[in-house]
C-alpha cells in the first residue's frame, strides 16, 4: 500500500507517533494520568492521610513521598496533555525517530523502505550515540521493548490497510477501552539505556 502523509487529516496527525506508538490510547495524550493524580492528591489531602495513614499501618514517610511525587507530576504537566509526537510533543524534539520521519516528510516509519516491522531491529540505521533517544535505530529498539512490539504491529497494519482505515480501527480500539499502559513492559528500558 502506498502511504502518504496527505492521507492523514490534520486533526488526526497526533493520534499515532512516527514510531507507531498509538498516542490516541496514551493516558498522557488523553489526560487520564494527570486527572487521576489530581483526584488522588485531592482525596488524600482531604482525608488527611498524613494523620490517619500510620494508624492504618501505612508508612508516613512513604505517604509524604507519594504526595510529593504526585504534586511534582502535576506541576510538570501544567502545559496540558501531550499533543503527540507528530504534533510537536516534548519527546519529538529530541527523538531520533521523530526527527528522521519529519525530515523525510512522512507521518510514520511505515512509509520508509528501510523499516522492517518483523525484524528485532526494525530500523537498521543504528549509530553508537551516547544518547540512545537521539539515535533512531536505538530508540526504535527501545520502543519495541517498552511497548511489547505493539508499535511495530501498528505500522505493519498501516502498510496493510492504509492510514485512514488504521485511524478508524484505532479510534474504535480506544473507544472500547484500550490504553497504552496495558502493553507497557516492566523492563527499565529508558533507565537502563541512560546508564550506558
Amino acid at each position: 500500500m502506498n502511504l502518504k502523509l496527505d492521507d492523514v487529516k490534520a486533526g488526526d496527525r497526533g493520534l499515532l507517533a512516527p514510531c507507531g506508538i498509538l498516542c490516541l490510547g496514551c493516558d498522557m495524550h488523553i489526560g487520564d494520568a494527570i486527572e487521576a493524580s489530581k483526584i488522588l492528591q485531592k482525596i488524600w489531602e482531604g482525608w488527611n492521610i498524613v494523620d490517619v495513614g500510620p494508624v492504618l499501618g501505612l508508612n508516613l514517610k512513604g505517604i509524604k513521598a507519594t504526595l510529593k511525587t504526585l504534586k511534582s507530576f502535576i506541576k510538570a504537566n501544567k502545559q496540558g496533555n501531550c499533543p503527540g509526537c507528530s504534533k510537536g510533543s516534548f519527546a519529538s524534539q529530541i527523538c531520533g525517530i521523530a526527527k528522521c520521519v519529519k525530515s523525510k516528510g512522512y507521518w510514520t516509519c511505515a512509509e520508509c523502505e528501510d523499516y522492517d516491522p518483523d525484524s528485532e531491529t526494525p530500523c537498521p540505521n543504528i549509530n553508537s550515540s551516547s544518547m540512545p533517544i537521539t539515535d533512531k535505530g536505538q530508540m526504535m529498539k527501545m520502543i519495541c521493548t517498552r511497548y511489547s512490539r505493539d508499535p511495530n504491529q501498528n505500522l505493519k497494519r498501516c502498510r496493510e490497510i492504509g492510514y485512514p482505515a488504521f485511524i478508524q480501527e484505532a479510534k474504535e480500539k480506544v473507544a472500547n477501552g484500550w490504553r497504552t499502559w496495558q502493553i507497557i513492559s516492566k523492563d527499565m528500558v529508558f533507565t537502563d539505556a541512560m546508564k550506558k
